[in-house]
């Protein structure tokens, strides 16, 4: 009798020790999912932001376009302007693109994995390709503005640019640490579905 009744004792607290290791793991899981959805929105906005820069200067540059008489500026170098902010929105907009593939509640850890991947990567190549191309663009300009190009211009230009650069790489460590935070956020959740 005794011993019926600690075994009926012993099921119940397994059954009950169970239940409470699957509850605290889809505790955890929800944690860890929770995180990955704020990093992947935190890119969201940062892409948005680009994108929606991007579209506000071909809009305003298309509109210096319409009514410049090329007295200060030639049309050639509003257009390579145009052409630039137009190349960066269409990036912003594929990776944004890809960011919405990144879904957490629907695909399974490796494919995410992968599309996280590909987005770091993507977002590597963009700052090296970004880069480059200011070359040619700042070249363009220079060979359409000559007249313009005084030695005040020119440091008041190059003073401009350094800040430039320096906001711009500060923004995409910042924009880099998210995309290592989700990385990690993820690895988390494959890691723990393992158990």
């Amino acid at each position: 009798m005794e011993l019926e009744q600690l075994k009926r004792d012993w099921q119940q607290l397994s059954e009950k020790i169970e239940k409470n290791e699957l509850f605290n793991k889809e505790l955890t899981m929800n944690m860890f999912k929770k995180s990955a959805r704020s990093s992947v929105y935190k890119l969201e906005k940062y892409e948005l932001l680009f994108l929606l820069i991007s579209l506000f200067y071909t809009i305003f540059l298309s509109f210096a376009l319409f009514i410049n008489d090329e007295r200060l500026i030639v049309n050639e170098s509003i257009w390579a302007s145009i052409a630039l902010f137009v190349i960066a929105g269409g990036w912003q907009a594929y990776k944004l693109f890809l960011l919405q593939k990144i879904r957490i509640d629907t695909c399974s850890t490796i494919e995410i994995l992968e599309r996280v991947t590909r987005f770091k990567i993507l977002t590597k190549a963009r700052l090296y390709w970004g880069m480059s191309l200011l070359i040619p663009f700042f070249g363009v300009v220079f060979y359409f503005q000559k007249d313009i190009f005084t030695s005040e211009f020119i440091i008041v230009m190059a003073a401009g640019a350094i800040l430039g650069v320096v906001i711009g790489l500060s923004s995409f460590y910042k924009h880099w640490k998210n995309i290592n935070d989700l990385l990690s956020d993820i690895k988390e959740i494959k890691s723990y579905e393992k158990i």
